[in-house]
């Protein structure tokens, strides 16, 4: 009895001094993670690579910081939906979107406004407007000589993210939506006149009645139709009038 006894005290003391020891490396197997968790997310720990594709306004940094972020790199403590939605808030880009690429590597992908249209306000400044109308930035000239301005048309006051409700410039930007990029390229600006008739002013330097701005529809194909014709033939053009569904086109030093 005795012997049995002495045994079954034993066997318990051996499973208390296991259990003992599988608490010990429970113990020690939480505080490595904790410790590894906490070495990860470290300020100075460098991990990953951030890939911007499709602007070269933003880099690694400047996406960092607008995330709350900072430098090195760490993917750890990089929020992928921060990022978006930090781009997302930015007037200059129109959509993003982040993807990450196993194992080390934040791809974050960026379609940027491209602008559209200048136009004055009421205070003699310039809203530069992009397609859908919204205003990207705010300036006392004509900056980006590649952009058309469009006269005899004011925006009223107008903020830096606004989307302008004007009925007459969102046709006029719907017209230019159409348009194909070689085509855009040769307007210098555009001007509406008291007769409400959008007029586009091409680089070549002869003028396009195009008619009144809420007669606009099927205008663009004509354009481009017209535009294709004459485009590479040596000819010296005074004006086009596309008002109506046949084109005119009158050449310089044309009889009456």
């Amino acid at each position: 009895m005795s012997s049995s006894h002495e045994k079954l005290q034993e066997d318990r003391r051996r499973r208390r001094l296991n259990n003992i020891i599988w608490l010990l490396g429970l113990l020690v197997f939480a505080v490595a993670i904790v410790a590894g968790w906490r070495h990860i997310h470290r300020p100075d720990f460098a991990f990953g690579d951030i890939v911007i594709h499709g602007s070269k306004q933003f880099t690694p940094g400047k996406i960092l910081e607008m995330a709350g972020s900072g430098k090195p790199v760490n993917l750890f403590r990089v929020s992928k939906s921060k990022i978006v939605a930090a781009l997302q808030g930015d007037v200059r880009v129109e959509s993003a979107e982040a993807h990450y690429d196993f194992p080390s590597v934040l791809n974050v992908y960026i379609k940027e406004r491209k602008p559209a249209l200048y136009v004055v306000t009421d205070y003699g400044n310039y809203a530069k407007l992009d397609r859908t109308a919204l205003v990207m930035d705010m300036t006392d000239g004509i900056r980006d000589a590649s952009v058309p301005r469009l006269a005899g048309v004011a925006c009223g006051n107008a903020f830096i993210g606004d989307t302008l409700e004007n009925d007459t410039i969102r046709e006029v930007l719907k017209f230019l939506e159409k348009l194909q990029p070689d085509a855009k390229e040769q307007i210098a600006d555009l001007s509406v006149d008291a007769e409400k008739k959008l007029i586009l002013h091409m680089r070549y330097g002869f003028p396009v009645i195009l008619g009144p701005v809420n007669e606009l529809a099927g205008k663009a194909e004509l354009f481009m139709t017209v535009f294709n014709e004459m485009k590479g033939k040596k000819v010296q053009i005074d004006y086009m009038d596309l008002q109506y569904s046949k084109p005119f086109v009158r050449l310089r030093n044309q009889e009456q």
